[in-house]
């Protein structure tokens, strides 16, 4: 019969069909969707990146107060160190000179600007007062002046009233006085001295400060005096004088002008740091007291003439943001708002508690507070220009999109016809091959060299005919094997009874009134229970322990069905699975008193190998589309470098526009660091193996981390194992893998914590059926990981921490892998995470 329409028509009619309609359909609303989709994008990423860099200056902010946090124990520390010295004057001057830091100031005049770095004492003054209130000891400067100043009762010194010695002798043992910053005002004329601008402002009159901490000295119980540091106030400079709110680098002195500076202030709301010397608090040189903010003087007027300190909570002329920041600190917030300078510079400002409770502190529990502030037009500059970037990209690959849809369609086409070739020619040749096998030929021979599914069926032709063949004669043989059949029943009948009881499974046949009649003893090893004990009785009895194998029992006696399950055992130790199986035996007579026929067989080990198996077949998966992702974004990355670095060159007279290419280079150079990792992660390079000494490459590592542990507080355990066996190993590879899991474990105990790190000889590990092999054991007091993080902790790109690229691990797995090593992970929400690592001994 003559086929108007055969085979390769309809193939190609339908092939094109469903293959070049959808991509026409596609490219028509192509643009429309990607531009839309594109637009949200980019109003996404402007918010991402805006809420990223006002969380940088937020933490910057808080980063500098807790540097000013540390500084002022370390002056406490001082002062008890001091405490505890003989009453002589050389003891003192030697404290003195060997307590010193270095500043970086500035020197010279407006037309010539030197900057230095230099080592001055820490302490202005060192005072020791006996019990009258006589100072016997006095170290200004470094130098000893002549004693005898009586400071029982208040007294103006060099650089303010003071009453410490009374403030002091009050306290009891092992707490100090501290206080306020004390010094005279400079007003805006006298640092200027004639210059347009502080940033020029080089050879005026500067601060001149103390910050005093003062403690009672005691000798064997007995009241002694009171000792003395007068903390110079250079040094307190030192913390906000030289950070800018964005990028790395330091300065001698920050521009106020661009509003790109920080300052501190104290618990009262008075700026102590600033680089206009005019706004730090002091006493007023005509009165000799501190300037009251609440007077009428207190103005704006004032204010900006410079002759009035600043104070947080009594400037609302200048902006009302400055009142909350004075508030949320004292409450020991953080956070980032919009203000405005004395001289209406728009900032974004960061600001973050300094916490103290000592001395004149005490009361409200805070030192001050840290401000960091940013221009807001420059703050916003790098956002939009990055949000100009995603939409020429996005423009970009919506050309490239229509392209491929153009070039798949061509492709599509070409590939219809020769596949509908491939088809047709071989199923016609199968059609009349089967006429032949219809009409009792079985010997066929079927030419079909496609390389695919048709070739297997050739073949497949061919083995019918011989095995029709084959089945022809086993069924005369089979009447004549059936006869000896009987003789074989009672051999069959004593081997299934062998069977029973050496089967490596528990087996257990419980009768149609419910009665265990039989139970082999593997039952006891699985489920822990008696096997005697079970046998004569009913099976709810029997089962009584283990209620979730009773109802499987009982649905299969309701259904007359096999029931086969696979399940977890709720038994004391450790988690077991098992598999359920229960089945009616048939050939019972009469029907209606069969039995059933309960298997359990102990598959916990091979749950564990598919698990494992499954984490490993999507770790290389994973590994091989990380790669994939990875080639292809390199070359269009580096072509993007390549122009931002001749355009960047080109721009050489646009400084402001150079530094943003160069940033962009830099978060280019970032995203090819990452691609670098995925692609180490992807196809990890054969190392050489050599037989090596874990402990010692834990000791190895170890050193790599210790003073990071001791930065972070972290108390480092080692227990290793004595004539620990030599593996067979690459040291730097399995150095790599041990790193990264000690790195995860200090990145989750900021705050201190403890790290164990043991080694074991394991003698018979399951995982290694049975054979020797040692054990490395690497615990924290971390947080712990989340039971629902468990599974994907070695995935990549899987990380909790927002920092972390979520390699590690993965990389960690993988070299481990590869030295046919094991690693696991037990961990408690609360109680921190242990990683376990095995590794087989060769004999």
């Amino acid at each position: 019969m003559h086929m108007r329409f055969s085979i390769l028509k309809k193939f190609l009619l339908a092939f094109l069909t469903l293959s070049l309609l959808p991509l026409f359909i596609l490219s028509f609303y192509a643009r429309e969707t990607l531009m839309e989709i594109g637009e949200n994008s980019v109003t996404g990423s402007k918010k991402a990146l805006l809420e990223n860099a006002t969380s940088l200056l937020e933490a910057r902010a808080r980063g500098i107060a807790r540097q000013v946090e540390l500084f002022l124990q370390v002056c406490q520390e001082d002062l008890n160190a001091l405490s505890l010295l003989p009453f002589e004057p050389d003891l003192y001057l030697a404290f003195s000179k060997g307590h010193r830091r270095r500043i970086w100031i500035r020197r010279g005049h407006s037309d010539r600007i030197e900057e230095i770095r230099m080592f001055i004492p820490l302490y202005r003054e060192i005072t020791y007062a006996d019990t009258e209130g006589v100072e016997r000891i006095r170290i200004l400067d470094e130098q000893i002046f002549p004693g005898g100043r009586h400071v029982t009762l208040p007294f103006r010194g060099s650089f303010g009233r003071e009453n410490y010695f009374n403030d002091a002798k009050s306290l009891p043992s092992g707490e100090n006085y501290v206080s306020r910053l004390m010094g005279r005002h400079v007003r805006r004329e006298e640092q200027l001295r004639g210059a347009e601008n502080v940033e020029n402002a080089v050879g005026g009159e500067h601060f001149q400060g103390i910050i005093r901490f003062a403690a009672p000295v005691f000798r064997k119980g007995t009241f002694a005096g009171v000792v003395s540091l007068a903390l110079d106030h250079r040094h307190l400079m030192e913390y906000s004088q030289h950070v800018l709110p964005m990028g790395d680098h330091e300065v001698v002195f920050p521009s106020y002008n661009s509003g790109n500076y920080a300052f501190l202030f104290d618990d009262e709301g008075w700026i102590i740091t600033h680089p206009k010397f005019w706004d730090i608090r002091g006493y007023d040189r005509d009165t000799g007291v501190l300037i009251d903010p609440l007077s009428p003087a207190y103005n704006e007027t004032a204010m900006k003439k410079g002759s009035i300190p600043f104070n947080l909570f009594h400037v609302p002329f200048i902006h009302e943001n400055y009142r909350r920041i004075a508030s949320d600190v004292l409450q020991g917030i953080s956070g980032v708002t919009a203000t405005s300078s004395v001289g209406a510079v728009p900032r974004v400002l960061a600001y973050a508690p300094i916490r103290f409770t000592s001395g004149e502190y005490k009361k409200t529990g805070m030192f001050g507070g840290v401000t960091l502030g940013a221009r807001t037009e420059a703050f916003y500059a790098s956002i939009e220009h990055t949000a100009l970037s995603l939409r020429k990209t996005l423009l970009r690959t919506l050309h490239h999109f229509i392209f491929i849809i153009l070039a798949t369609a061509l492709l599509v086409s070409l590939i219809a016809v020769l596949l509908a070739r491939s088809f047709s020619r071989p199923i016609r040749l199968l059609g009349q091959k089967v006429k032949e096998i219809s009409a009792g030929h079985f010997d066929v021979s079927v030419n079909i060299h496609s390389g695919d599914e048709l070739e297997s069926l050739g073949r497949n032709f061919q083995e019918m005919g011989r095995e029709l063949e084959q089945h022809r004669r086993h069924l005369v043989q089979s009447l004549q094997d059936l006869q000896l059949s009987r003789k074989e029943a009672v051999k069959e009948r004593d081997f299934i009874r062998s069977v029973f009881s050496n089967v490596v499974s528990g087996l257990v046949v419980v009768n149609r009134q419910g009665i265990v009649t039989a139970v082999n003893q593997n039952i006891e090893r699985i489920l822990g229970l008696s096997w005697e004990d079970m046998e004569g009785q009913p099976v709810q009895n029997a089962f009584l322990p283990c209620p979730d194998i009773l109802k499987y029992i009982r649905d299969a006696v309701e259904t007359e069905e096999t029931v086969s399950r696979d399940m977890e055992l709720r038994v004391d130790g450790p988690r077991k699975y098992i598999e359920l199986t229960v089945s009616h035996l048939k050939n019972a007579q009469p029907p209606d008193n069969r039995s059933l026929l309960v298997i359990i067989r102990d598959i916990t080990r091979r749950k564990k190998m598919e698990k494992y198996l499954s984490r490993s077949d999507r770790l290389v998966s994973l590994g091989t589309l990380a790669a994939g992702v990875a080639h292809e974004i390199r070359n269009p990355l580096t072509g993007i470098s390549l122009m931002l670095d001749d355009l960047h060159d080109r721009m050489s007279g646009h400084r402001e526009d150079q530094m943003l290419m160069q940033k962009a280079l830099e978060e280019i150079e970032k995203l090819e660091n990452i691609i670098n990792e995925l692609l180490d992660f992807a196809s990890q390079p054969k190392a050489a193996f050599v037989l090596s000494d874990m402990n010692t490459v834990i000791e190895n590592t170890v050193f790599l981390i210790n003073k990071q542990c001791k930065r972070q507080h972290v108390l480092l355990f080692r227990n290793s194992a004595p004539e620990l066996p030599v593996i067979r190993m690459a040291p730097e590879k399995m150095k790599q893998a041990l790193l990264n899991i000690l790195i995860n474990a200090l990145n989750v105990m900021p705050e201190g914590g403890e790290l164990h790190i043991d080694t074991f000889v394991q003698e018979n590990l399951e995982m290694f059926t049975g054979r020797r092999g040692i054990e490395v054991r690497i615990c924290d007091t971390g947080p712990g990981v989340s039971p629902a993080d468990m599974d994907y902790i070695f995935d990549p790109f899987f990380t909790r921490s927002p920092k972390g690229s979520g390699l590690g691990l993965s990389i960690t797995h993988a070299i481990i892998e590869e030295h046919r090593g094991k690693i696991v992970v037990d961990s408690k929400l609360g109680r921190g995470a242990c990683f376990k690592i095995f590794f087989p001994v060769e004999e």
